[in-house]
């Protein structure tokens, strides 16, 4: 989901780059032709759809971190809850064959507190992972394309001249 979203966005930004860097190379011919305002009202769509976009993957990056969040902090919650149970029932710790105390319950959660930083910690490069491989499969579909001129049946890969060129 969050690749799907962030292809998206990819591919909106793209398309708005190439409308202004074709707008900005063709700048004599748009002026001469007074097309200013057609190119003002394309690049305002092209804008809007990439914010609109934009908003959808931000989104879903959001959902996914609060998620991620929520299934920490619910399972601190389900250890203390374990935790306290295992004290109130006096249940034998089978390590030292001593009942379990706070002191065991609170280490084995800042254990565990400890191990989840580290996943936290590693969000961003993750998120840095799957935007490196969106460009990649983006960057070598362009690079492995076959042409579609050399697809067809009748295609030759000789050319032969039978006239002259004329001007």
């Amino acid at each position: 989901m969050v690749r799907k979203s962030s292809l998206a966005k990819l591919e909106v930004v793209k398309q708005l780059g190439g409308i202004a860097e074709e707008t900005l190379t063709a700048i004599k011919v748009v002026a001469g032709f007074t097309r200013e305002d057609r190119e003002l009202a394309k690049f305002k769509q092209y804008s809007e759809n990439t914010m609109v976009v934009g908003k959808k993957a931000s989104a879903m990056m959001a959902l996914m971190v609060g998620l991620m969040k929520f299934s920490i902090f619910f399972f601190y919650t389900y250890s203390l809850l374990i935790g306290s149970i295992f004290i109130e029932k006096k249940i034998v710790n089978f390590i030292d064959s001593e009942p379990y105390n706070q002191q065991i319950v609170l280490q084995t959660l800042i254990a565990l507190i400890t191990g989840f930083v580290g996943l936290i910690a590693a969000l961003p490069n993750v998120q840095a992972i799957v935007a490196a491989k969106t460009l990649g499969v983006l960057i070598f579909d362009v690079i492995e394309r076959v042409p579609e001129v050399r697809n067809a049946g009748n295609s030759t890969n000789q050319l032969k001249l039978e006239r002259e060129i004329a001007f």
